[in-house]
């Protein structure tokens, strides 16, 4: 860090830092494979794998970009990581992954939402073209946001996590924060009200459809369920996670209520969210896994046997 003009190193939490960083990263790298493999061996686009593995691939990206070179600055110091400048790069590398993620968690939420609110429409509206192109779309648009802070709207190096300054009330660095603040407010409502309408629907998917117009297979209903609750558990993580570092962010900006340690703990928290989303989707895959769902099913239906057996024998029993 840079104290009275003299940059200073100063290096703890190797261990933690390292640790944490190679396990993200490998859960996140797992899951983009098994993604990756399931869809190959399908033979086939799949929308909805297809969105969970760009999530787990922001992650990967995060993890790769911007963990590393914080796990570096653990170990070699910051002056030896460029100081000022490497800051600089590690605020841009940063907020482009994961606001880069977030968008995809987004695109998460709009997914299941069409496919279920819309399913007649569902193949128009979500072609693999316009899927991959939204995609892209949405994470250049992330790294195009991360890079107004370079060329002057706002600027990075604000406190140890070298995000941007929070604190900067000029006319091009407010903007930016008003900016920043009014987007994660947007995409998080927007993620609530996907989830709600998922779930609203999915429990009433037999009325909307209605008896006899569709018959939906048990695989159908699996995979419904499977990737509504990775929407689920990765939307809570993202709005949950989210929220603090929002909060604070306007707090700073605003001047009311500051707290360096309050700050930090937020941004802890923002952190978190790119480092649980591998993790949520990897348990769903595997708690889904069709031998899994098969050993269950046969489980339940060994049960039923069971009590209608004795349920005949209880019929006997009263007869004789």
């Amino acid at each position: 860090m840079i104290v009275n003009g003299t940059c200073i190193n100063k290096t703890n939490g190797r261990v933690g830092a390292t640790f944490i960083s190679v396990w993200t990263g490998v859960s996140s790298l797992v899951a983009v494979i098994w993604l990756g493999r399931s869809m190959y061996k399908q033979r086939q686009f799949s929308q909805p794998k297809f969105v969970a593995l760009v999530v787990c691939f922001s992650d990967l990206m995060y993890s790769g970009i911007s963990n590393s070179q914080l796990v570096a600055m653990t170990w070699l110091g910051y002056c030896v990581m460029g100081g000022f400048q490497g800051c600089i790069l590690r605020g841009f590398a940063r907020n482009s992954t994961m606001v880069g993620s977030h968008f995809m968690v987004v695109l998460l939420a709009t997914e299941r939402f069409i496919a279920l609110r819309f399913p007649f429409r569902y193949q128009q509206l979500m072609t693999p073209k316009k899927v991959v192109i939204v995609a892209v779309s949405l994470y250049l648009y992330a790294i195009f946001l991360a890079t107004l802070p370079l060329m002057g709207v706002n600027k990075y190096g604000y406190q140890t996590w070298c995000d941007f300054f929070w604190n900067d009330t000029s006319p091009e660095g407010r903007f930016f924060v008003i900016l920043y603040l009014l987007q994660g407010m947007g995409c998080m409502l927007y993620t609530v009200f996907c989830n709600i309408s998922v779930v609203h629907e999915l429990l009433a998917i037999r009325r909307r459809i209605g008896p006899g117009s569709k018959v939906i297979s048990f695989k159908e209903k699996l995979d419904h369920f499977k990737f509504m609750a990775i929407m689920t558990f990765v939307s809570v993580a993202y709005i949950v996670c989210s929220t603090p570092y929002l909060v604070r962010l306007a707090c700073n900006q605003f001047g009311f209520n500051l707290s360096v340690t309050k700050d930090f703990d937020a941004v802890r928290m923002y952190i978190v969210n790119n480092m649980t989303n591998s993790y949520f989707i990897l348990f769903i895959q595997a708690l889904f896994h069709p031998k899994i769902i098969n050993k269950f099913r046969a489980c339940c239906r060994r049960n039923e046997q069971e009590i209608e057996t004795n349920a005949r024998n209880t019929q006997s029993s009263e007869v004789v």
